[in-house]
């Protein structure tokens, strides 16, 4: 299972996320395993309920892999922790491994190691 919580870092108030078997942005929408919506991205943040979060972070080795439709890229990962900062996926204790950013108007995200681009970004945990 994945932990996963949601932080504000100007307030450093956390919203901790029962754990999860997977993650998905679809868009700009963040869902669960059984394709329920757990927030939103816009503008820099992501949107739960009527709070508002900088940081998505997840404290378990995380596998990452993306998808287009029935394509699926290879995974890769896994990576302890991973991160949602900004519309980009990062990982590593700092921050500084950054693997893909969501381009907000179209939903699509740009994968920086092969420079493509899919619909969808899934979370799994490492077994």
């Amino acid at each position: 299972m994945l932990n996963v919580y949601f932080e504000n870092v100007i307030t450093r108030h956390r919203k901790r996320l029962a754990p999860v078997a997977r993650l998905k942005i679809l868009g700009t929408s963040l869902l669960d395993a059984q394709d329920t919506t757990l927030a939103f991205y816009e503008g820099g943040l992501w949107r739960v309920g009527d709070e508002h979060f900088f940081v998505i972070g997840m404290e378990s080795p995380t596998l990452i892999h993306f998808e287009n439709a029935a394509v699926q890229s290879p995974a890769i990962g896994p990576y302890h922790p991973a991160w949602l900062v900004n519309g980009a996926i990062r990982a590593g204790a700092s921050q500084e491994l950054a693997l893909a950013r969501l381009d907000e108007h179209s939903g699509a995200w740009h994968v920086y190691a092969d420079r493509t681009f899919w619909s969808a970004a899934v979370f799994l945990p490492a077994a």
